[in-house]
């Protein structure tokens, strides 16, 4: 089974805009995929679409088959089990990918709750060599995103310094 099947993948606006227009592919086992275009071409769109992650009055006809789950008409709960596994999306900009409420820590560990059931230090355990991961000073986990660097920001996946929360 491939990783990713997508067959004439098209999203539309509310008004009926064609906005990517029947795109297909395949991924096998192994391989990467970039997506390269200019600004306003669909690459973003196609990435939500593939996610099943399309802003609202948006809609994806064809076909989108993630690690053999059909992504277009599928329930967000259903699709929760392949996202995180088959697939994530790295987004472009990290500061607004961030909820700037929430501690960088709290926003690592939710995830990592979710798909590997684990809570209290096990969970602390795994956020923080998350972060040493990308090279990443402890001390991130309590901060807030305006509080770190633009770089720090893109880098991806205390003592405890952010407050401990019933789901952590």
């Amino acid at each position: 089974m491939n990783p990713l099947e997508v067959t004439g993948l098209s999203v539309r606006r509310a008004d009926g805009r064609e906005l990517v227009r029947d795109l297909s592919l395949t991924l096998a086992p192994g391989e990467r995929l970039g997506l390269i275009g200019e600004s306003g071409s669909g690459k973003s769109l196609t990435a939500l679409a593939v996610m099943g992650l399309l802003p609202a009055g948006m809609t994806a006809g064809g076909s989108v088959l993630l690690s053999g789950t059909q992504v277009i008409g599928t329930p967000h709960r259903r699709l929760n089990r392949v996202r995180g596994w088959a697939a994530a999306v790295v987004f472009q900009e990290p500061q607004t990918a961030l909820d700037p409420l929430t501690r960088i820590g709290r926003q690592l560990a939710e995830p990592i709750r979710r798909h590997r059931s684990m809570r209290g230090a096990r969970l602390r355990a795994a956020v923080l060599e998350a972060l040493a991961e990308v090279r990443l000073p402890e001390r991130v986990a309590g901060a807030y995103p305006h509080e770190i660097s633009g770089g720090q920001r893109r880098a991806r996946p205390s003592p405890w310094p952010w407050p401990a929360s019933p789901g952590c």
